[in-house]
Formats: C-alpha cells, sequence, structure tokens
C-alpha cells in the first residue's frame, strides 16, 4: 500500500469496515484515542493562547500591532518545530498515533493563534469585543438577566447565555462583560480543535486536518465564535449519521443504536448552542435521509431497514431529549417577530458567496464588492469552488460525507434565494446573509473531498497494478516524508490565516471590524478600571444594559443603513434584538 493512499484510508466508504461480531475491542480503542485526539488539540490551543501573554505591545499602536502579530507567528513556528521533532521520529516505530497526535495539535495552533491574536487586540481591558454595543450587549444583557432569575427568551439557543451567567458567578464576580471575554477567546481557540475531531469521524487524520481545518478557516470569527463552531461541527456529525444508516445492513442493531444515540447527544448540544444553521440545513437534509432510507431498503431489504429506523428513532429520541424543551418554545414563536436587518451581505449580489465577511453593518457593498470577476463577472476562486463541487459529486456521489455537503449546501441555496427575492416585497431580510458562511464552508469542503477521493482513486490503481512502474515523476513517498510535507505547508497556512484574522479586529478607526476592540480598549470597565492603553486614558462609562430586554416595536420596514444610495429607511440597532423570536433565529 502507498504512503498516499495509507493517508487516505476508506473510513468513508457506503459500506465502511465492518467488524466481525464481538469485536469491540478495536472500536473501544480508536474511540479512546480519538479523545486523546482531542485532549491534544485542546491543549494545543489553549497553550497558543497563554502565550500571548508573553508578547510586549502597546495595541492602539499600529507598530506595535506588528510587532505583537510577529512574535505570535514566532511562537507558532517553534512549536510547530517541537510538534515534528517529537513525533516524526516516534513515526518509525507507531506508524499511527503520533501522526494523529501531531494533526491534532496543528489543528489546535490554527485557532489558537486567533484566539491569542484577539486577546492582544484585548490587552489589558475586561471587555469582549465590542464592549457592550451590538450583539455583545444583547448577550450581556440576557446573562444578567439569567443570574438575577429572569428567564431568557425563548427563541434565542439557550447554551452560551447561560455560559456567561455561570463564568460570571463563577470566576469573574458577576461581571458578565469580563465573563464573556473568557467564553470567546474559549470558544475562537476551539474552533480548529472541534473541526479536526468531527471531520476525524470520517476521515483520516491528516485529510481530517487538510480539509475540515482548513475550510474552517473563513469561519474563524472571534465576534460571536460559537456560532461558526457550531457550522464546522454539524455537517461531519450530520455526514457521520448518513453513514451510519447507509452501514444498517452489515452493523448490528444494538451497535447502530448505541452510536446513534452519541450523535442523538452531540446534535442536540449542537442545536441548544447555536441553532440558525439547522433553519438552512434542514431541507437539504431530510430529503436525503429520505432518499437513503429508499436505498437502504433497496440494498438490504426489511432487516437493514428496520436497523436504520431503529437508528433514526434512538438518535431523535436523544436530540429530543436534549434540546426538545427549546425547540418547542423555538417553533412556538415562530413568526411573532421578522427580521428587518440590513447586513453588510444584505447589498451584496445574491449569488455570491465566496467571500463571508460575517454579519456586520457595512456601506461598501454596493459599489466595491465583490470585485468583478474575471469569467462573465465570476471570480476564478468561485470557479475553482464550483469544480470542485462537480468533481466531489462524480467521484463520491455515494459517500455520505459529500452527500451531506452538498445537501446543506443545495439547502442553504435555496432558502437564501428564497428569502432574497421576497425581501422587497415583505421588507424582510430573514437572515439570509448568514447563508454565505455556509454555502463557502460547504464548497471549500467539497473541494477538499474531491482531492481525497481522487487520492485514494489513485492509490486504489497504483495497488491494482501490483505497485509496479510507479510514473517516475511522482516517485513512491513514505508516510514520514507525506505527514512532513503536510504538516509544514498546513502549519504555516494556518499561522498566515491566523495572523490576517486576528489584525483584522486590531483596535482602529479604519475599517468595520477594528472598531470593536476600540470600543473595547475605550470603555471602563464595571469595576471602574481603564485600560492603560486608552487614548490620554481617557473611558467612556459602560451604560445599563436594562433596556436591552425589551424588544422595540416593528416598523415594518427594512432597517437599511442611512448611507444606501436609495435611503428609505433607518439603521438597525443590532442583530439579534431584531430576530429574538423569527424561526430563522438561532
Amino acid at each position: 500500500m502507498t504512503s498516499l493512499q495509507t493517508a487516505a484510508l476508506p473510513t468513508d466508504h457506503i459500506r465502511g469496515p465492518v467488524r466481525p461480531p464481538g469485536s469491540s475491542r478495536p472500536a473501544r480503542n480508536g474511540f479512546l484515542l480519538w479523545v486523546l485526539e482531542g485532549l491534544v488539540a485542546l491543549g494545543a490551543s489553549l497553550l497558543m493562547t497563554a502565550l500571548a501573554r508573553f508578547v510586549h505591545l502597546d495595541p492602539m499602536s499600529r507598530i506595535g500591532q506588528v510587532s505583537g502579530l510577529a512574535a505570535l507567528q514566532l511562537q507558532l513556528v517553534l512549536l510547530l518545530g517541537l510538534v515534528l521533532v517529537v513525533c516524526l521520529p516516534a513515526m518509525r516505530r507507531w506508524p499511527e498515533a503520533p501522526l494523529r497526535f501531531a494533526a491534532a495539535a496543528v489543528a489546535g495552533l490554527a485557532s489558537g493563534v486567533v484566539a491569542a491574536g484577539v486577546s492582544l487586540a484585548l490587552r489589558d481591558t475586561f471587555w469582549p469585543l465590542y464592549a457592550q454595543g451590538g450583539d455583545s450587549g444583547t448577550l450581556q444583557a440576557w446573562a444578567g438577566a439569567l443570574m438575577h432569575g429572569r428567564p431568557l427568551d425563548g427563541a434565542y439557543p439557550p447554551v452560551f447565555p447561560h455560559l456567561v451567567a455561570w463564568t460570571a458567578e463563577a470566576f469573574t464576580g458577576g461581571d458578565v462583560g469580563y465573563a464573556m471575554k473568557l467564553l470567546s477567546l474559549l470558544f475562537t481557540g476551539l474552533l480548529g480543535p472541534v473541526a479536526y475531531l468531527a471531520w476525524r469521524l470520517l476521515l483520516p487524520p491528516l485529510w481530517a486536518l487538510g480539509v475540515g481545518v482548513t475550510a474552517s478557516l473563513p469561519m474563524m470569527q472571534p465576534y460571536k465564535p460559537y456560532t461558526t463552531l457550531v457550522l464546522v461541527a454539524l455537517v461531519p456529525v450530520l455526514g457521520k449519521l448518513v453513514q451510519l444508516l447507509q452501514r444498517s445492513k452489515e452493523l448490528p442493531r444494538r451497535r447502530a443504536a448505541w452510536q446513534g444515540a452519541g450523535l442523538g447527544l452531540v446534535i442536540g448540544l449542537l442545536f441548544v448552542l447555536y441553532s440558525g444553521w439547522f433553519v438552512w440545513s434542514a431541507l437539504g437534509v431530510v430529503a436525503l435521509t429520505a432518499l437513503v432510507l429508499v436505498r437502504v431498503r433497496k440494498d438490504g431489504g426489511t432487516r437493514a431497514l428496520v436497523t436504520a429506523a431503529t437508528t433514526l428513532a434512538v438518535t431523535t429520541a436523544v436530540f429530543l431529549a436534549v434540546a426538545g424543551s427549546y425547540l418547542v418554545r423555538m417553533l412556538g414563536s415562530a413568526g411573532s417577530t421578522v427580521d428587518r436587518y440590513c447586513y453588510f451581505d444584505t447589498y451584496v449580489e445574491p449569488t455570491y458567496f465566496a467571500m463571508w465577511r460575517d454579519d456586520l453593518p457595512g456601506t461598501d457593498a454596493w459599489s466595491t464588492w465583490p470585485i468583478p470577476g474575471e469569467l462573465g463577472g465570476v471570480g476564478l476562486f468561485s470557479v475553482v469552488l464550483l469544480a470542485g463541487l462537480g468533481f466531489a459529486l462524480a467521484l463520491g456521489i455515494n459517500r455520505a460525507s459529500v452527500l451531506v455537503t452538498a445537501a446543506c449546501a443545495a439547502s442553504a441555496l435555496l432558502m437564501r434565494y428564497w428569502y432574497a427575492s421576497h425581501m422587497e416585497r415583505d421588507q424582510a431580510v430573514m437572515l439570509y446573509p448568514r447563508t454565505s458562511a455556509q454555502l463557502l464552508y460547504c464548497t471549500l469542503v467539497l473541494v477538499g473531498l474531491a482531492g481525497y477521493l481522487a487520492a485514494q482513486r489513485y492509490g486504489a490503481r497504483r495497488d491494482a497494478a501490483g505497485g509496479a512502474a510507479p510514473v517516475r515523476a511522482f516517485p513512491r513517498l513514505t508516510p514520514r516524508a507525506v505527514a512532513t510535507g503536510a504538516l509544514c505547508a498546513l502549519g504555516l497556512l494556518y499561522g498566515m490565516a491566523g495572523s490576517a484574522t486576528a489584525d483584522r479586529f486590531m483596535p482602529t478607526t479604519q475599517t468595520d471590524t477594528g472598531h470593536l476592540a476600540l470600543a473595547s480598549q475605550t470603555t471602563e470597565s464595571l469595576n471602574g478600571h481603564c485600560s492603560k492603553y486608552a487614548p490620554n486614558n481617557k473611558c467612556s462609562k459602560p451604560g445599563d444594559l436594562s433596556g436591552r430586554l425589551v424588544q422595540g416595536p416593528d416598523q415594518g420596514t427594512l432597517g437599511c443603513s442611512p448611507n444606501d444610495p436609495f435611503p428609505v429607511r433607518p439603521k438597525a440597532s443590532g442583530a439579534l434584538r431584531s430576530v429574538l423570536t423569527t424561526l430563522s433565529a438561532g
């Protein structure tokens, strides 16, 4: 077997590897290694974030920002070198485990460097990004209300506001702003480990790193980071569920039920953390599941169908046990409030999703964004995304990972066009610009999966020829050589992406995202502390957040920017306040 094929073992086949009855020890050992991979990734992320404390800078100075970001890159390169020095020699004796842990460590460093960069931007302030402004202030108001025994609005997922309230009570002396800062940094650092672990359910280590973590790079949003964390985990977890249904003919029913229960628990936790991506994905996933059940019945008969139905029933039951009460509240409040908030993407040509600029407001979308593309107005990056989609479907039309990713993308695209086409008539946005993130993530994943499937096919053809007569331009590579090249290239890529992401959130008045950290640096903390980096050592006083708990009256019109070249309506004050009880909220 070639090293390229070894790095692409077929863990995502329609049937998958089937162990003989009673062979539970390999499954337990595999799960234990998966957990250890997660601990390594988490440790690497926390270490990278903690090392930012030793970086000297003035975050309000551009020279200081550049020096700080360079210091983080130096730390990252040294840690990457340490990973290679420790793991690669160990692969001589243990080919598999060191590679797992090396890939996990690089995944943790990928998002840890972003969290470290944001911590530099927030140096010497107790506030999260945007202090008490926008959605940050609304979340703090909800957490404060929970600390005083008041219930949370039923339509918004409850986990994050409860986490902020619990952290404030347990660790920050009741300071919800400081609690939200700590949690935001933690969730920012978790994105890489979560993406890696989720895709490890379907892919080998290097491919989970190269596909899952790389596709999550545009999703690294330090402002409300828990939202995109759910997206990068949801797609592969749903893919694992569909793979489980596809394998119903071979799997013992009890084992399938237990795995379904575990997936139901994970899906339920993701739903109560942030439910928006479920809304955009539901149509495609439900249709795909129905088609898979039909295929299972055709290929495996009644027994396979019963096993698949049992798996699906157990998954649903556990999901409802975890998230059922919130689901009922969310559905019960559907339609009572309409989202009229104009995001930046509200002004963007509706087929464009190749770059997502988060859900903050902006005014240049109708003039300079996106940059005109080279092919009929379509950029080459978009062409690459669509080519990857086509190749992935051609090579893996029966693969769960491909089918679920494509189904989530198709569902989001349909709902995007539906709501965008009715926006003027209904005077409602209905959060459709957030589908840009899902479409970009899914198409990036499909590009990676196309490469994974092509590598598998190349390795299979090479093995079928008995390993003889390899192409001279591609000599046989050792597993250590493949690991060295992949880890070095991906590690440096993640460092560059992390630095660019963190740089966008450095305090400045020159960018839309720079004002978030600027607000944090210039707002006095609840304990009276003013950041020593604030201009002239002067900070504004914190405000009263109690007004955030009361939703204003619906004006019945879009809340678009007053800088719109065709202004007709006032600007909305924030996304969360306008969508508290919208079905699409999450």
